[in-house]
């Protein structure tokens, strides 16, 4: 989907933002045209940063806040004699995420469907990690992912506690945007498509 088709379905559609941030957009010319456009709506807006919560990157929220006032423009108060931002931040709800929480099964090649199969089976046992397959059943955990399954998997886990599924279905049929394309903003996407959340990729408003 195309920033563009937006207009059809006008301007109140919920977004959600992924990593649109200082540390990930020095070099990212597309960061500037995801927050025009998520300024430009006025629909709620779920925005999810890497901040100091974890301190995996420099930024903190306050950082990223001040990044986008910035970028989106901000606009002289002639009675006040200042600059003011002009985005309305009572549209968003800001979550510290933090990072990787699917990311080593994915960047060792494990399928979006084994890796969706394991979150559906935590939300089932009431388990937000992986390993914790250990303690239910040591063999369910080779079961669900078939014929991918290696040791490693024992080790290296999947968490899914960085965000609420009830707070994503509040979002469902959302745009999304933001990046990476392959790493943080897919986490959000595979969660979403384990419970069957619907959402719209802005392929053009993606990194």
């Amino acid at each position: 989907m195309k920033a563009e088709e937006f207009i059809i379905e006008g301007r109140s559609h919920p977004i959600i933002v992924v990593d649109v941030q200082p540390e990930y957009c020095n070099h990212t010319a597309v960061c500037e045209k995801i927050i025009k456009f998520v300024v430009n709506q006025t629909g709620p807006v779920l925005m999810f940063v890497n901040a100091e919560n974890m301190g995996l990157t420099g930024d903190t929220v306050n950082d990223i806040v001040y990044w986008w006032e910035e970028t989106a423009g901000l606009e002289y108060n002639k009675k006040e004699d200042e600059y003011v931002s002009n985005i309305d931040w009572s549209r968003f709800k800001i979550v510290d995420k933090g990072y990787g929480y699917l990311r080593s099964w994915m960047d060792n090649g494990v399928s979006a469907g084994a890796i969706i199969r394991v979150i559906r089976a935590m939300y089932s046992n009431r388990i937000s990690d992986s390993r914790d397959f250990e303690d239910i059943d040591p063999e369910l955990l080779p079961k669900l992912v078939g014929s991918e399954w290696d040791a490693w998997m024992y080790h290296e886990p999947i968490i899914t506690n960085w965000t609420s599924i009830a707070q994503l279905k509040q979002f469902s049929g959302a745009y999304i945007v933001g990046g990476g394309r392959n790493e943080c903003l897919r986490e959000v996407e595979l969660l979403m498509n384990a419970f069957n959340i619907s959402y719209k990729r802005i392929d053009n408003l993606v990194y």
